[in-house]
């Protein structure tokens, strides 16, 4: 229930889109979850978190601007 009405703040927005960069960028050299996975499969899982990241940071900014049109807060 909380989640939903911070989708419609573009701050949580860019820290969610934060946090899923750093994983993207920390995962293959720090965390070493990689167990038994192909280096294919690594690769895409890493590539997701990448089009997420931007896709949510897309996101912020057009609610930003959008916001910042109307006089929203």
């Amino acid at each position: 229930m909380i989640f939903p009405n911070r989708l419609k703040q573009p701050q949580a927005l860019i820290s969610l889109g934060m946090l899923f960069l750093v994983i993207a960028l920390a995962w293959p050299r720090y965390i070493h979850l990689t167990g038994g996975l192909d280096p294919g499969w690594i690769d895409a899982v890493r590539g997701l978190l990448f089009g997420v990241s931007i896709g949510i940071n897309l996101m912020s900014v057009g609610l930003a601007a959008r916001q910042r049109r109307c006089g929203g807060t």
